[in-house]
């Protein structure tokens, strides 16, 4: 999903306000009846932090993909690092609830918060930046969500089970709904087909984070499961708890364990005792202590921009801030 980003605080005119990356470079409010690709961000969601980065369209459209980060050295400045430096503490985020809407806060230090500078009044082109402080919900310091549309920055990864290092996780095309597996590569030179490629993309609907989701890169459908089912896929019109996750390290190094957002002791499991072969279903299973069919490797897989930002006017479902 693809974001407009949009204040608490209110123009002297009552303007919707939205988080802008301006061409100069500096990160301000700009009017979100008027919304260009500065004011259009993919929330990507990194394993590593386990929290997600904001990748901003019109850094697309200068050829050099770009995160909203906190400055070296001055954690209270804001600026777009290319994409290309990796993700880390100073340019991955979370949300939590700000009273009536959401609190931005860096990974780097939950002291700090997305603030549009000042008391007020606010205009577009104010400054925003990282507060370190919180006042308990201010116009300034909340945001909401408003969703763009389906199209999203490609942050593509492929899930190698450890029990079988020479297969990944796989959707059948041919089949909706039927039970993902795990394959051998399925393009030469043992790269991953789409089939075998999943979005690791954020999810907010307004002031309510969803989470984490995996989209296949083929089906453009998320992966969902219940306890004990094997994971299948799902239209992205009608995501819901059972397609969010929960990411963490395993207990072998270099691995990630992926659990159930709305069950937490349920984990992606290949089935079975092994031996693991390809075909095998993979299913959302009771914790079993961290067998090597229940860890994964997971690596990132860059694929196309699909993200086409351009000068617009849109509509604005009006936050309730």
């Amino acid at each position: 999903m693809a974001y407009m980003i949009v204040s608490g605080a209110k123009g002297p005119n009552g303007e919707t306000l939205a988080l802008n990356a301006h061409g100069n470079g500096s990160i301000v409010v700009g009017n979100a009846e008027f919304a260009t690709a500065g004011m259009w961000w993919s929330l990507i969601y990194d394993l590593s932090t386990e929290h997600f980065a904001m990748v901003n369209a019109g850094s697309l459209e200068s050829g050099t993909p770009s995160v909203l980060s906190l400055a070296q050295g001055d954690p209270q400045s804001l600026l777009l690092s290319p994409l290309a430096g990796g993700l880390a503490e100073i340019n991955t985020w979370d949300v939590a609830p700000g009273g009536p809407a959401l609190a931005v806060r860096p990974t780097f230090s939950t002291s700090f918060n997305l603030n549009v500078e000042g008391s007020g009044p606010y205009s577009v082109g104010n400054p925003v930046i990282a507060y370190d402080g919180w006042g308990g919900g201010q116009p300034n310091e909340v945001w909401t969500f408003v969703q763009l549309g389906a199209d999203d920055y490609p942050w593509n990864v492929a899930f190698v089970p450890e029990c079988a290092p020479g297969l990944c996780l796989t959707a059948n095309p041919e089949a909706e709904g039927s039970a993902l597996t795990i394959e051998p590569p399925g393009e030469p030179d043992s790269h991953y087909a789409p089939s075998q490629l999943w979005s690791a993309t954020y999810v907010i609907d307004g002031i309510t984070p969803l989470g984490p989701v995996f989209v296949n890169a083929e089906t453009i459908q998320a992966v969902t499961a219940s306890a004990k089912q094997p994971l299948i896929t799902k239209d992205l019109g009608s995501l819901d708890g059972t397609c969010a996750w929960l990411t963490g390290a395993g207990p072998d190094s270099g691995t990630t364990m992926i659990r159930a957002l709305d069950a937490q002791d349920l984990y992606w499991n290949v089935a079975g005792g092994g031996p693991y072969n390809a075909g095998n279903a993979v299913v959302l299973w009771p914790f079993q202590g961290g067998a090597a069919n229940e860890q994964w490797y997971a690596s990132i897989v860059p694929g196309d921009v699909t993200l086409r930002p351009r000068m617009f006017r849109m509509p604005m479902r009006r936050p309730t801030v």
